[in-house]
């Protein structure tokens, strides 16, 4: 379903499109234009955050996510395992902090997924399957939590960290990933994407927003 152009100005140019991730399973890719620290599922909700290893703030929207949630994310992100090198979340990977009230944020839950820094490697097989795998171990995170019903994405990798990589393609990646992560949980026609009803990514510039709209409009299905 596509909004027309005075319903995006009611939601504040918010979600524009949904599509469905698979055909047995009730649960669709939402894309909105804005920032993820914008979305709103009060008791049941989650962000990802473009998070670094460390997990304890940086600059772009992790500075924005670190600013919003006050206090009480910053002591739960100090209080994270760590792993060797001051490391609390490798490349790839995510880690979950939550439940809790996280200052002006509007979600109770906070994934800090990690994504490649594309100008540290030579080719873009390791990175592309690092980016994959970042987004596809959020969604492992939602389901295993037994209580997130709606998760929104920030960009992984989409900035300074995707080097000489096209946009385009990052996108794409992430696309694939939770599409590829939705048909991985459905065997035999039932579902095990615990209690997800909606992922939603986030562009936060127009030209991330149509790049998103028209991977979907080419790989998924029009809700």
């Amino acid at each position: 379903m596509f909004l027309s152009a005075t319903m995006q100005r009611i939601f504040g140019l918010q979600r524009l499109a949904s599509f469905a991730l698979h055909k047995s399973v009730d649960l669709h890719l939402h894309i909105a234009r804005g920032s993820v620290v914008d979305f709103s599922c009060r008791q049941h909700g989650a962000i990802v955050n473009a998070a670094n290893e460390v997990c304890l703030g940086g600059g772009g929207v992790d500075g924005a996510i670190t600013s919003a949630g006050g206090k009480t994310l910053a002591v739960d992100r100090q209080n994270l395992p760590v792993l060797s090198g001051g490391i609390r979340c490798p490349t790839g990977s995510a880690v979950l902090t939550g439940p809790g009230q996280y200052g002006s944020l509007h979600v109770p839950y906070v994934i800090h997924a990690v994504g490649p820094n594309y100008n540290q490697y030579d080719d873009f097989e390791k990175p592309d399957e690092l980016l994959r795998s970042a987004y596809q171990t959020s969604l492992d995170l939602c389901r295993d939590s037994e209580d997130i019903e709606e998760v929104a994405f920030a960009l992984l990798s989409a900035g300074i960290f995707r080097g000489k990589r096209e946009k385009n393609d990052v996108l794409k990646i992430g696309i694939g990933g939770i599409r590829d992560w939705v048909s991985g949980a459905v065997v035999d026609d039932n579902a095990n994407v615990g209690l997800l009803k909606g992922v939603t990514m986030y562009g936060f510039s127009d030209q991330e927003t149509d790049l998103l709209l028209d991977i979907c409009k080419g790989e998924l299905e029009a809700k």
